[in-house]
C-alpha cells in the first residue's frame, strides 16, 4: 500500500474518532435530556400522557435509573483513557443499553402505542453513526427484536391491553432502513473524505515540487500583487538583485519598481538590461500578467543574467576563434619567428650604430608582443571545463602568495585579510590562480608607479548583503579613468603600448566559467579594487 494512502486513511480515522467522540458526548446529553423530559411529563401528567400507564412505579424507577446512568456516563467519558474510546465496543454497549432501557419504559407505558418507539429510532440512528459495519446492523436488529418481543410479552402479561404487532413490525423495518441508509451515507462520506484528502495531498506535493523547481531555477522569478508587494521570490532572483538568501524581501528595489510601473502603463514595451547595484550582474527582465484581462492582477517578473546569455554567445565566438587561432598559429608564427630571429642576428652585428640597434630592439619587442597575443588567443580557445572543488579561502590565498613571491623576481608586499577565517569557496583552483595572478601582477605594477614599491592588499570574506564569498585585489595605484571603465573587460582593450588587452578579458571569462563574477570599483584610497564574487559553495550548480 502506498505510504500516502496509509497516512490518509489514518488521518480520516483520526478525524472520524474525534467526530464520534463529540457526537457521543452530545448523544449522552441528549439521553439525559430525554430522560428528564419523560420524567417531567410523567410527574406532571401532561396531555393525558400514557407514560407509566401499565406500571407507574417501575416506570419511575427505570426513568430515574436511566437519567442517573446517563449522567454518570457523561461525566466518565471525558476522563476515560483514549485507547478505550478508540474501540467501538463502548459506543455499542451504550446504544444497546439505551435501546433496552427505552424498551422497558415503552413496555411500562403500554407498548408501541405510547409513542416511545420513536426515541428508539433516534438511538438506532446514533448507533449507525457511532458504530460501523455489522455491529451497526446488529443494533438495528436488537432494537427490532426488543420492540417485537415487548409487544409479544405485553400480549401475555396484559392481554386486556391492545397489542399492535403491525406498528412494531413497521418500526423494525424503519430501524433497519435508517441504519442501512446512515451506514451507506457514512461510507460514501468516508470515501469522499479519503478522496478529498488524497487529492489535497497530491496538490500539496505538486505545490511543493513546483516551489522546489522554482527555487532551483537559474532564471530569477518574482511574483508581485497589484500593489507591487512581493508574494514569492526564488533564490536566483535574490542573488541577481544582490540580496542574501536568508533576507526577507517584501518590496521591489527602486530600479525594478520603476520599470514595472512603466510596463503596467505600456505592456508591449521592452526593458533594456540594467544593474540594480554596481556589484550585481546585469539583468534582463520580462513581465507577464497572471490574468491578462484584469487590471489589478498579479505579475510574474522573470530576471535573466545577461552574462549567461553573453557567455553562450561567447562560447560560439570562442569556437570560431579556436579554429581561427589554429590558422593564425600556422600563418603568423613561422614568419614571426623568422623576423624575430633575424632581428636578433641583426642586433648582434658590430656594424650597426646605436639608432639601428634600437630599431632591431623595437622589431624584436613587437615580435614578442605579437607572439604573446597568439599565445593568449590559443590559451583562451583551448580552455577546458572547470573542475570546481571546495577550498578554504584563507589557506588558498596564503599558498598563492607564497608561490607568487617564489616565482616573482621582485620582492612584493602582499597584505592578506580574510574574515571570517573559515570562509570557503567552490572553484577550480588552477583557473582561480590564473585570474588572481593576472590581477595581482597588474596591481603591483600600478602600485609601483604611485608608491614606488610593489604593494597590494588581498581582502576576502562573506558579503553580508548577498551571503556570497568574495576576494578583492586592491592596489595603491592611480586608479582607472571613469571614461575607460565601460571598456575595461573588452578583449584587446589596453591602456599600455606593450599590453595585449586580453588579461582582464581572460580573467572575467575564467571567473564566469566558475559561476563567479569579476567586477571593478574605485577603492576608498583612489586605487583600484577588482573583486571576484564567488558562487555560494552550497548552492553552486554543476
Amino acid at each position: 500500500m502506498n505510504p500516502h494512502n496509509t497516512e490518509i486513511i489514518e488521518e480520516v480515522e483520526s478525524r472520524r474518532y474525534q467526530l464520534n467522540l463529540t457526537l457521543l458526548r452530545i448523544y449522552n446529553y441528549y439521553r439525559v435530556f430525554i430522560g428528564s423530559l419523560l420524567l417531567l411529563v410523567f410527574i406532571q401528567n401532561l396531555a393525558d400522557s400514557p407514560l407509566g400507564s401499565l406500571n407507574s412505579a417501575y416506570f419511575l424507577t427505570t426513568c430515574l435509573s436511566y437519567i442517573g446512568v446517563n449522567l454518570v456516563i457523561s461525566i466518565m467519558i471525558p476522563s476515560m483513557p483514549i485507547r478505550l474510546l478508540r474501540y467501538q465496543g463502548i459506543p455499542f454497549l451504550i446504544v444497546l443499553a439505551d435501546t433496552f432501557a427505552l424498551g422497558l419504559l415503552m413496555y411500562y407505558s403500554g407498548g408501541v402505542s405510547s409513542g416511545l418507539a420513536i426515541f428508539i429510532m433516534v438511538s438506532v440512528a446514533a448507533g449507525a453513526i457511532l458504530v460501523t459495519g455489522r455491529s451497526s446492523t446488529l443494533l438495528a436488529a436488537s432494537a427490532s427484536i426488543i420492540v417485537l418481543y415487548e409487544e409479544f410479552y405485553l400480549s401475555l402479561s396484559a392481554p386486556d391491553l391492545h397489542d399492535d404487532y403491525f406498528i412494531a413490525g413497521v418500526m423494525g423495518i424503519l430501524y433497519f432502513s435508517i441504519s442501512i441508509t446512515i451506514q451507506y451515507l457514512s461510507n460514501r462520506l468516508r470515501k469522499t473524505e479519503v478522496l478529498s484528502l488524497t487529492r489535497a495531498v497530491e496538490v500539496e506535493d505538486l505545490e511543493r515540487i513546483n516551489r522546489s523547481i522554482i527555487q532551483r531555477m537559474r532564471t530569477g522569478l518574482i511574483l508581485v500583487n497589484h500593489n507591487n508587494s512581493i508574494r514569492m521570490i526564488n533564490q536566483s532572483a535574490k542573488s541577481l538583485l544582490g540580496y542574501a538568501q536568508s533576507t526577507d524581501i517584501s518590496e521591489l528595489p527602486t530600479p525594478l519598481l520603476h520599470r514595472l510601473d512603466a510596463w503596467r502603463k505600456i505592456t508591449t514595451s521592452r526593458t533594456l538590461p540594467f544593474q540594480v547595484q554596481p556589484t550585481t550582474p546585469e539583468i534582463l527582465i520580462n513581465f507577464s500578467a497572471v490574468r491578462a484581462n484584469e487590471e489589478k492582477t498579479d505579475v510574474v517578473i522573470f530576471l535573466e543574467d545577461t552574462a549567461e546569455m553573453q557567455q553562450q554567445a561567447q562560447q560560439l565566438k570562442l569556437a570560431e576563434l579556436g579554429r581561427l587561432s589554429a590558422n593564425i598559429a600556422h600563418e603568423i608564427r613561422n614568419p614571426l619567428g623568422a623576423i624575430s630571429h633575424a632581428a636578433q642576428l641583426l642586433g648582434e652585428s658590430s656594424n650597426l650604430d646605436a639608432a639601428d640597434t634600437r630599431l632591431t630592439e623595437i622589431i624584436y619587442n613587437h615580435c614578442k608582443r605579437m607572439n604573446d597575443v597568439v599565445e593568449n588567443i590559443l590559451n583562451l580557445s583551448r580552455r577546458g571545463q572547470p573542475n570546481p572543488v571546495r577550498i578554504n579561502l584563507l589557506e588558498w590565498v596564503i599558498d598563492f602568495t607564497e608561490q607568487f613571491n617564489e616565482t616573482n623576481d621582485q620582492t612584493s608586499d602582499i597584505q592578506i585579510e580574510v574574515h571570517p577565517a573559515n570562509t570557503e569557496i567552490r572553484i577550480d583552483p588552477s583557473q582561480l590562480s590564473q585570474v588572481i595572478t593576472n590581477l595581482v601582477t597588474n596591481g603591483l605594477r600600478y602600485s609601483r608607479i604611485v608608491e614606488g614599491q610593489s604593494k597590494i592588499r588581498l581582502e576576502g570574506g562573506i558579503d553580508e548583503t548577498t551571503d556570497r564569498p568574495y576576494l578583492s585585489v586592491i592596489d595603491f595605484g592611480p586608479g582607472i579613468e571613469e571614461s575607460l571603465i565601460p571598456n575595461l573587460f573588452e578583449p584587446f582593450f589596453t591602456t599600455e603600448a606593450s599590453g595585449t588587452g586580453l588579461g582582464l578579458y581572460l580573467a572575467r571569462e575564467l571567473s564566469e566559467a566558475n559561476q563567479a563574477r569579476l567586477t571593478y570599483s574605485k577603492d576608498s584610497a583612489d586605487g583600484s579594487c577588482f573583486r571576484v564574487t564567488f558562487a555560494h559553495p552550497d548552492r553552486i550548480t554543476a
